[in-house]
């Protein structure tokens, strides 16, 4: 931090009369002690910023987490120091100065929206575009911010294809790069397909305890969503917890609905691993449908770990056999 970035920051301390809180999640990552040190520095200068650590179980990078849905995975200088300040006191100035049109496509978001911002240091435009997604993500909490500094996390933007800054990306599905119109990334928040919703956004909702949300758009349009599947043989259990909540709302309300995911779901049963294969079958007894009872009986004469066999025999009960 440079003597200039300190006096923004005495600067903005000296306007603040309240606590500003937020959370920093530390992993095994190189650039951790970076992110310490940054957020040790704030402190120093402003005591007013309280710093909570942030344990996350699926935390891969350094995070600075402010508020529901804003994510720093980047360490604020020079001009994009005054946006994250501005949105660490909470400042409403902002959400304030929205035009009407955006606001009207802000209300209308139904689903959340995964946004990442990519900059880089050197990007004279940056700033400006992290300052108008800051506006729309602290105006409706279901826009999930997350802005990463292309340049501390090279393999994370070699992954994501990112060729300049900054670059935004929604849902890991639509990308815009330079000058970024937000009426036209609200305008794709708003109409894009739910159907074609990435695991990361089923994920972020079942985060968000809105399981019966996913099954109610999948019953709404009468489809199961590809990512959907992915999520019920997902490697981390809480993922798959969400969306066995889900599943078994769809059961309830949509039997039919529920049958297209049997045949998928078998067909992974094999090569999963025990805690999968047990939810999986799980799931077939919680379906409802007597289709799978052949299949039911025979994990019960495969070669399969004892637990999951009693899982077996508990969905099969669950069917009425």
């Amino acid at each position: 931090m440079t003597p200039h970035d300190e006096a923004i920051v005495k600067k903005w301390k000296n306007k603040i009369r309240h606590d500003s809180r937020m959370r920093l999640s530390l992993t095994k990552d190189e650039q951790s002690q970076m992110f310490r040190e940054y957020c040790d520095h704030l402190v120093r200068i402003a005591p007013q910023i309280r710093i909570e650590n942030d344990a996350e179980e699926d935390a891969a990078t350094p995070t600075i987490r402010i508020g529901k849905n804003i994510r720093y995975q980047a360490l604020p200088l020079g001009n994009e120091l005054e946006p994250f300040l501005s949105v660490l006191s909470d400042s409403s100035a902002s959400v304030n100065q929205i035009a009407t049109s955006l606001q009207d496509q802000l209300d209308k978001i139904k689903v959340p929206a995964f946004l990442k911002a990519y900059i880089a240091p050197s990007c004279p435009f940056c700033p400006a575009a992290v300052k108008q997604l800051l506006s729309i993500a602290q105006a409706n909490e279901s826009i999930q911010l997350t802005i990463i500094d292309a340049s501390l996390f090279q393999e994370m933007a070699e992954a994501d294809h990112i060729q300049s800054s900054p670059t935004v990306l929604l849902d890991d599905q639509f990308r815009w790069t330079g000058s970024i119109q937000l009426l036209e990334v609200l305008d794709m928040v708003v109409n894009r397909d739910p159907s074609k919703l990435s695991v990361l956004s089923l994920k972020g909702m079942f985060d968000d305890g809105n399981a019966l949300g996913v099954a109610q758009m999948m019953i709404d349009s009468g489809k199961i969503f590809p990512a959907f599947l992915e999520t019920l043989i997902h490697a981390k259990w809480p993922v798959r917890l969400g969306a066995m909540v889900a599943f078994e709302t769809i059961v309830e309300k949509n039997k039919s609905l529920a049958a297209r995911v049997i045949p998928p779901l078998w067909e992974h049963f094999k090569s999963a691993d025990d805690q999968v294969q047990g939810d999986i079958v799980y799931l077939l007894g919680e379906s409802g449908d007597a289709s799978v009872i052949p299949k039911l009986k025979s994990v019960l004469d495969g070669p399969y770990d004892p637990e999951i066999k009693e899982a077996a025999v508990e969905a099969l009960e669950k069917l009425g056999q």
